[in-house]
This record gives C-alpha cells, sequence and structure tokens, in this order.
C-alpha cells in the first residue's frame, strides 16, 4: 500500500479551517494603534460580561483562580517587580470600566501599584497548612470585583515554609482568558530569570494593545460586514429549534444558580490511540470526532435529532492578538442534524461541515447569535464542550520546582459541561455539572456511558447511532426511574382521559387541537396545562368566533380553562359572556392583591404565569383595554389610568396599591401611581417589567463610524492581495466574490420583507377603517394590531411627571440592545423621586414572563412585594415638574 502523503494525513475540515483563518485574517483590517484621548470602547466580548456584571452586581462567578506551587528558595522581590512588569505591559490589566454618556468605556491608567502581600502559614501544624491555603485561596476567589475600580485582578503569596510558597492570582474574565494564562507564564518565567539576576526585562516593546483590538472591531464588525456574517447564523439557526431535553435528577429551580461540581474522566492509551487513528481515516479533527462522540450520547439520552451544544472559540485568528493578554472568547452554537438514522461515519461529515462553518463565521458575538427570535426562548446553557488546545505553558523559575494546583471552586456555567485534553499520551478531563439538576452517582454513570460508547465507535464506526447496544441500557435506566417518579405524584396530577359527549363539546375539542396541535384532549384537560398561553388563546377565540360567529373575551379562559367548563359556560350565558378591563387571574390568596398593566396589544392571559409562579396565596389581576370589537376606543394613557384605576376600586377601594406593568403597561401603571397619588392614596409597589424611560435624554446619540469611501476599500484588498501567496489569493477572492453575492442576495430579502411588512400593515389598516367604518365588530386577528397602533400614539403622546415614590425596575438581560439599559436607568432615575431600584431578569422584552425565565422574575418581584408590605412606605410629592 502506497505511503500517504502529508497533505492526505492532514484531516480535511483542519485544511477548510486554515484557509478560512487565511480568509478572516485577509478580510479583516489590519490591527493598527489608536488614539487614548478619546473614550475608548469595550470589544463586543467585553460588554457581553460587562452587561451581565451591572445587573447581577456583586458577583463572583466570572473570577479566574489560579494556584501556582512553588518549592525552592523564592526571590519574592523578583517575583513582584516580574508581576509589576507583566501589568506595565499590558493595558488590560491596567484597564477599568467606566460610564460616560451612557456608554461603557474602557479607562486605562498610566501606571498601577502592586504589592505583594505575603500570608505566613508556618505557625499552623505542617498538616494543615495546605487546607489553610486552599481555604484562603477559595474566600480570595469570592471576592468580587468593582469593574470601575482597579486593578481588578489580585495577587497573594502563601508561605508555607521556607522553601515552599503557593502564589494566588484571582483576576476577572473580562481582562483575562485561557490563552492569557500561557501569555502570563510565558513572561512570568522570562521576567523573574532577568530580574533574579540584576538585569533589565528582555520583553521588547507590545506593538498593540487589547484596547486598539477593540477598536478595530468596532469598526469592522457593523453595517454589511456584520449582516454578511448574522445572515450566515440566521440560515444555519433557522426554524424552531427545542431545549436539550437533559436527563436531571431533581426539577429546576425557580432560581437558577452557579452551584456546580466536577468528576474526571481519563481514557487509556489505547483508545486515545484508537480515536486519533479514526479521526485520521476520516479525514477530521480530533475535536470532531470526540464532539460527535459527545453529541451521540446526549441523543441516546434525550433521542433528540436536532441538538445544540456549544463551544468555545479562543477568538484570536489575528496573529497579532497572539502575545496579548485580554479577553477573546467567544462561544459558537454548534447544532447537528442526528435524523435519518445515521452511521457514526456519517455523523462525523455532518458535524465536521458545521464545525467548519461555523469557524468561518466565529466573529459574531454569542449575544447577537442569541437573540435570534427564534432563539431567544432556547436555553443555551444546557451542554457545553471544550476540547483545550491552548498551549500548555509551562513556567521555569530558576532554583524553583513549579507546579499547578487545582481548587475546584464549585461552579457551574452550564447545565453540563466536558472538558478534555490530550495529555501524557491519553485524552483525559472530565464533566463540570449543576448540584441543583443532577446526582453525582448519575454524572458517574454518565461518564462510563461516554467511556464504553467510545470504544464501541471506534470498533465499528459504520453502525447507525439508533442501534447502537447502549441505547438499550440507557432506556431502561430511564425507564425504571419514569416509574420510580410516577410513583410518587399524587393522585390529582394524574391525568384522566374523557372524551366528549355531546355536539357542542366535540366541535369545542376539535379547536383546541387544531390550536394546540394536541391530539387527543379530553374535556377535562387544562388549557394551561396544555402548553396553552396568550398567543395560543387568541387563536382559540379566534377559531370560536369564526365557527359560531359570537365574541368572548380571551379571559373567559380563567374562567372556564376546560373544554367541558367553556361548555357549561357558554350553555348558561346564552353564547355570552361579561367583557371587563379587569381580569381575575387568580383571585384567591390573602395577601393584598397585586394589579398589572398588560403589554400594548396583549391580553391579561399573558400574565398567568407569572401569577401561578407567585404562588397561590397572592391575589393577581391583569388590566387590558376592552375590546370586544363593538367599539374602537382612542387611547391615551391618562384615561386608560383613570379607567383602570376605578376597576381595581371594586376589589380594593383604598390602599395601599400594589402596581406593576409590562412593556407598554409599566407607563400606564406609572401613570396610575401618579392619580393615585394626587387622590391621597397610597401606592406601596410600583414594579415595571421591561418598560423603556419615555422621555428625553441628556446623553447623546451612540457614535456611528463613517462608512469607509469606495476607493479607499478597493486600495485596501488591493494591498492585502497583493501580500499573498497564488492559492491564498484564490482564497482570498474566492470569499470576496462570494460575500459580495451574498450581501446582495441579503439586500433584495430586506427589501422584499420591509415591502411586504408594509403592505400587511396597509392591509391591516384598512381592513380595520372598513369594519370601523360599516359598524362592524372587528376579528380577533385584527383587534391586537389596532390596539397596538392606538397604543403607540398613546406613548408617543405622553409627558412625564415627577413620581415622589419608588420605583422598581425589572430588566430584561437578553434585549438586543443592551446600552439600553443604562439609558433606562438614567431617564427613570430622573422621575423616581423615591429612588429607583434596577433588577436584571433573563430573558428578553417578549420572554421574561415565559417558561424558565418567567421562575427568576417571579422570585424576585414576590421579594419586592414582601419588602412593599412590610414597609408601606408614602411619600408626599415634592413637586410636579415635567420632563
Amino acid at each position: 500500500m502506497e505511503k500517504p502523503s502529508q497533505v492526505e494525513k492532514i484531516p480535511s475540515d483542519f485544511w477548510l479551517a486554515f484557509k478560512t483563518n487565511v480568509r478572516l485574517q485577509n478580510q479583516a483590517p489590519p490591527i493598527k494603534p489608536v488614539s487614548r484621548n478619546q473614550n475608548l470602547p469595550l470589544s463586543f466580548n467585553q460588554e457581553r460580561l460587562w452587561s451581565l456584571e451591572q445587573l447581577q452586581p456583586n458577583t463572583s462567578v466570572h473570577n479566574l483562580l489560579h494556584c501556582l506551587h512553588l518549592k525552592g528558595v523564592l526571590d519574592v522581590a523578583a517575583l513582584e517587580q516580574s508581576l509589576m512588569e507583566i501589568a506595565y505591559r499590558h493595558e488590560s490589566l491596567r484597564t477599568t470600566f467606566s460610564i460616560i454618556d451612557g456608554q461603557p468605556i474602557q479607562i486605562i491608567s498610566p501606571k498601577i501599584e502592586l504589592n505583594l502581600p505575603v500570608v505566613d502559614l508556618t505557625e499552623l501544624p505542617p498538616e494543615q497548612r495546605q487546607t489553610e491555603a486552599q481555604k484562603l485561596a477559595l474566600e480570595d476567589a469570592e471576592q468580587p470585583f468593582d469593574l470601575a475600580t482597579a486593578p481588578l485582578w489580585r495577587f497573594k503569596l502563601l508561605r508555607l515554609g521556607e522553601e515552599e510558597h503557593i502564589l494566588l492570582r484571582t483576576i476577572h474574565h473580562i481582562i483575562f482568558d485561557g490563552w492569557s494564562h500561557s501569555v502570563f507564564m510565558r513572561e512570568l518565567g522570562i521576567l523573574y530569570k532577568a530580574f533574579s539576576a540584576g538585569q533589565p526585562s528582555p520583553l521588547s516593546e507590545l506593538p498593540i494593545q487589547y484596547a486598539d483590538y477593540a477598536q478595530t472591531q468596532r469598526q469592522w464588525l457593523q453595517g454589511e460586514v456584520f449582516s454578511s456574517q448574522l445572515d450566515y447564523w440566521k440560515q444555519q439557526l433557522s426554524g424552531n429549534i427545542s431545549p436539550l431535553k437533559l436527563p436531571i435528577d431533581y426539577p429546576r429551580p425557580a432560581v437558577p444558580s452557579y452551584r456546580g461540581a466536577y468528576q474526571p474522566l481519563e481514557l487509556s492509551q489505547s483508545l486515545t490511540t484508537a480515536l486519533k487513528k479514526l479521526s485520521y481515516q476520516e479525514g477530521v479533527s480530533l475535536f470532531v470526532t470526540l464532539l460527535t462522540a459527545f453529541k451521540t450520547l446526549l441523543y441516546l439520552y434525550t433521542e433528540q435529532e436536532d441538538m445544540i451544544v456549544c463551544s468555545p472559540i479562543l477568538g484570536r485568528h489575528r496573529s497579532e492578538t497572539k502575545g496579548l493578554i485580554g479577553y477573546f472568547n467567544n462561544v459558537a452554537i454548534l447544532r447537528t442534524d442526528l435524523s435519518e438514522k445515521p452511521s457514526f461515519r456519517e455523523l462525523l461529515r455532518r458535524v465536521s461541515r458545521v464545525s467548519s462553518e461555523t469557524f468561518a463565521h466565529q466573529d459574531i458575538p454569542l449575544q447577537k447569535v442569541a437573540e435570534l427570535p427564534n432563539l431567544v426562548r432556547t436555553p443555551l446553557t444546557r451542554a457545553m464542550f471544550v476540547l483545550q488546545n491552548i498551549p500548555n505553558q509551562s513556567l521555569e523559575l530558576d532554583g524553583l520546582t513549579v507546579s499547578s494546583l487545582y481548587v475546584d471552586r464549585e461552579i457551574a456555567n452550564f447545565d453540563l459541561s466536558l472538558s478534555l485534553q490530550e495529555k501524557g499520551g491519553k485524552i483525559t478531563g472530565g464533566m463540570q455539572y449543576k448540584t441543583d439538576l443532577f446526582k453525582v452517582n448519575n454524572i458517574t454513570q454518565m461518564l462510563e456511558h461516554f467511556q464504553t460508547l467510545l470504544e464501541s465507535l471506534v470498533a465499528n464506526p459504520e453502525q447507525s447511532i439508533s442501534d447502537l447496544p447502549l441505547l438499550t441500557q440507557i432506556k431502561r435506566r430511564q425507564l425504571l426511574n419514569s416509574y420510580e417518579g410516577s410513583a410518587s405524584l399524587p393522585q390529582e396530577q394524574q391525568r384522566t382521559f374523557i372524551a366528549p359527549r355531546d355536539e357542542l363539546e366535540r366541535q369545542l375539542t376539535a379547536i383546541w387541537e387544531k390550536v394546540l396541535g394536541i391530539h387527543p384532549i379530553g374535556v377535562r384537560d387544562n388549557f394551561f396545562e396544555l402548553g396553552g398561553h396568550s398567543l395560543l388563546a387568541v387563536q382559540l377565540f379566534g377559531q370560536i368566533e369564526k365557527t359560531y360567529r359570537r365574541n368572548l373575551p380571551v379571559a373567559t379562559l380563567f374562567q372556564a380553562p376546560t373544554v367541558e367548563q367553556l361548555a357549561n359556560l357558554l350553555r348558561e350565558s346564552g353564547w355570552s359572556a361579561p367583557w371587563s378591563s379587569l381580569v381575575a387571574v387568580q383571585p384567591g390568596g390573602s395577601k393584598p392583591p397585586f394589579f398589572c398593566v398588560a403589554a400594548a396589544g396583549c391580553t391579561a392571559l399573558g400574565l398567568a404565569t407569572l401569577a401561578r409562579h407567585l404562588g397561590p396565596d397572592q391575589p393577581f389581576y391583569g388590566l387590558e383595554e376592552r375590546m370586544d370589537g363593538q367599539q374602537a376606543p382612542k387611547l391615551s394613557i391618562e384615561d386608560l389610568a383613570a379607567h383602570y384605576i376605578e376597576e381595581i376600586s371594586t376589589v380594593q377601594p383604598d390602599g395601599p396599591y400594589f402596581l406593576g406593568g409590562h412593556s407598554f403597561g409599566g407607563l400606564v401603571a406609572f401613570e396610575m401611581a401618579q392619580q393615585l397619588h394626587a387622590q391621597g392614596k397610597e401606592v406601596a409597589l410600583l414594579a415595571m417589567l421591561d418598560t423603556y424611560y419615555k422621555g428625553p435624554m441628556d446623553s447623546p446619540p451612540l457614535p456611528v463610524s463613517p462608512p469607509v469611501p469606495f476607493r479607499n476599500r478597493i486600495s485596501q484588498h488591493v494591498e492585502q492581495i497583493s501580500q499573498l501567496g497564488l492559492s491564498e489569493k484564490l482564497t482570498y477572492l474566492h470569499g470576496y466574490f462570494q460575500e459580495r453575492i451574498g450581501r446582495v442576495v441579503k439586500n433584495k430579502k430586506r427589501k422584499f420583507t420591509e415591502f411586504r411588512d408594509r403592505v400587511k400593515k396597509k392591509v391591516q389598516k384598512t381592513a380595520c377603517n372598513f369594519y370601523l367604518g360599516i359598524g362592524h365588530p372587528l376579528p380577533y386577528s385584527l383587534r391586537g394590531f389596532y390596539l397596538l397602533e392606538e397604543k403607540t400614539k398613546a406613548r408617543k403622546a405622553y409627558r412625564m411627571k415627577l413620581y415622589p415614590g419608588r420605583v422598581t425596575l425589572f430588566w430584561a438581560m437578553g434585549n438586543s440592545y443592551p446600552l439600553q439599559t443604562y439609558h433606562n436607568r438614567l431617564g427613570w432615575g430622573k422621575v423616581a423621586g423615591g429612588g429607583l431600584e434596577i433588577d436584571g431578569v433573563p430573558g428578553n422584552h417578549g420572554t421574561l414572563k415565559t417558561e424558565p425565565n418567567v421562575e427568576v422574575l417571579a422570585e424576585k418581584l414576590q421579594a419586592c412585594l414582601d419588602k412593599a408590605r412590610r414597609e408601606k412606605v408614602k411619600v408626599v410629592c415634592p413637586t410636579n415638574k415635567q420632563f
């Protein structure tokens, strides 16, 4: 057999990644030093972490801890000088973050002092020193950083003996990543050697700094470049993507935590060799082989054929960034189609293709991808896969034996995270997991299944993943767990099917099955327990209206959530039901009621899930604009507030009142609080759910970089092409023209979509005018549109005044415009005379009230309600200033 050439030995996906890396380097403009006499922006990567820190202050989850065990005679002064020199060389280690005109910016200190504290543990018995050192390391790692206060790192030297020390390094992730650790270790070794010998630093000055990279990234990744890269993700992540249904052992907690644990894994040298051989034979990288095996394992547990797993990306494809300390990481979403019972060999090809394409579009920040409409309700932190490929930079210090000490902080950012690396001829690593969700013995068993799976796959990669022997074993275990779980269910939770008994129930059941997409449905099955929500309810009653020519309020579902109850209600009421703006979403309970205004174009039904999570003892009333189709109100926020006050007075004549509202509803609740205060009535709580400040801002609009002139762009391309070899030129030109064609297609699609939306809106307006002109009730399909249009006009006309009380704002952390959070803080801070409290909740503007995000919102809202009930603060308005 002929010996393969060197080219043939390299995996095909490696070659594609290499070519892509060349294209990425040549497409992006060169990183050049920028003036420090300006506001320096954050990189997209930093902005995401910074936003999370602002909404979740005083957290240490982004702190990175590393411990170096040093044995031998240590020159403490040389070590301290080395650390100070590293901080001087890298601006990122002298960077803090501030807000100017509502925008986060980098503040770089010209100099920073470093005094290395030494903690003497020699007074303790020798057997206790390591334990105490680990305790001190964990305590240091748990202390949060203030991103506005330098430095964003801490060093501490623990003295265990005359010739034994431990160096603790705690640093915030926003200025440091895994590759930065390698840079740090290399420079520390070089500098310590020089300084301990009384010599100057041999390291040359860095040509660029992290702030230069951030500025270049911001200027390049916008406009058409940004859109063309985002188009790939829109296509790759299109359609319905279900969350990964992991085999958790405990119910998901109402408030997700980062509590975690770690289980190690080590593959034998023979299995490692077999995996590398299989990768070589199939022309894929070891990363692809192990990722495919991990996805196969998850498929065996979940049987999901459409699966997403996240994986970190270094983000350092520019050669200039290799020597910098800073935060360059991004997270890629790897989606794989496991349908049609593929063999493992076929699945390798699928994963390889997606991985290579993902690498080619890695510059788009994770937060921008996560904001795609079909992803906003899909949790992305279920599973992570990591194959460590960062150079393992060993530290050599003259006269010292150096090793790293692992200290488990018991933190997990993902539900499951499998991290592997090749070391000493073996693949080692382990599973980081959330202890709120998994038992340790089941994680251990999952790792055993993974090892068994790998052995089976390397032996026969042609076997179908749906026919693996391991599948039977896993199914048997899950079935046993299912029996154990169902045996503990209360009897009232066990579903009993009752078929329709007359024509009305049969017709209503058919409508329910069509709208909910479930078959069969019994007449006593609850609409909400079947997965029904406000949008489906509107469709349901639209179908009822179309079938029976009867107008019914959607809130009827609160009274009659089953087919049987609805049929009885319709028979007793003669196919009519009272319309009211006040909807008793959850009227029972002993606590004071909470009144919440629905968002524009929405009904109070959309608040049902939030009410349920607040618990049965919390009365909950929704407020919605009455729209029975017989009248078309012209709305104003002031009139709506006055009307809603009349409505809530029928339930609660006097204060203290507990008010809230979502989006536009928050503005109405704000005006209700104003009017109640003017009437001398007390408002104990005003809670707004993701309500944008409606008023002028003192801060200027965000700056937009001017477009690069056409002539300059051509010159830039010519200059870049002239520096390439023939094959790289062809690759570059192919990528360039492919991108240009993609832009043209994308622009045509965008224009068509805009035209279609304009036509649709005009048709809806014409239809509304037609129905209203002839005095006909508006169909359900038009009522939401009409209300949304009217409330948009009302919002524009509303003038805000200073409110004397305290305002609580729950802000969705997944919103498309994170800086809006801080504009809102400035704006609402102006009109909240009693102070502003802002708290971040998961989800975006539309999903913060849906599962699983609503669990966190409900927990935080309940805490505010309890606090307000205890305080019952009443404030006198000092002025009536307008904004």
